[in-house]
């Protein structure tokens, strides 16, 4: 049980600053929307990647539905506010950086297991 808060700890941690990196620096988002969206991203990837997909699917499959995913969100949170912009250049920065989190964090709990 501890290794699965420790997880999703580090999850929002890493995907809060990779969301910083590619939503902030690059197009200049608020950081309460660049929070909002990382947030909803961890959460969502930690349902399905790490208690669906990765133990029946492995590693690169669970890393590559996160990914999407986040990409999903991010545009979805895009079109619901005024606020946050997102482009083709930041969504593919910040698909990447939660495709590598994914990889290393499914690695961790292989590891640890």
């Amino acid at each position: 049980m501890k290794r699965i808060y420790l997880s999703l700890i580090l999850r929002i941690i890493l995907i809060f600053v990779s969301a910083w990196l590619a939503y902030g620096l690059i197009n200049d988002n608020p950081l309460l929307w660049i929070f909002i969206t990382s947030l909803a991203v961890a959460l969502a990837s930690f349902l399905v990647g790490d208690m669906l997909v990765f133990p029946r699917y492995g590693n690169v499959s669970a890393a590559l539905a996160e990914a999407v995913l986040a990409g999903i969100i991010a545009w979805i949170v895009d079109m619901l506010t005024e606020r946050f912009y997102i482009g083709w250049l930041s969504t593919l920065v910040f698909v990447v950086l939660v495709f590598i989190i994914g990889m290393i964090l499914h690695r961790y709990l292989e590891r640890n297991d």
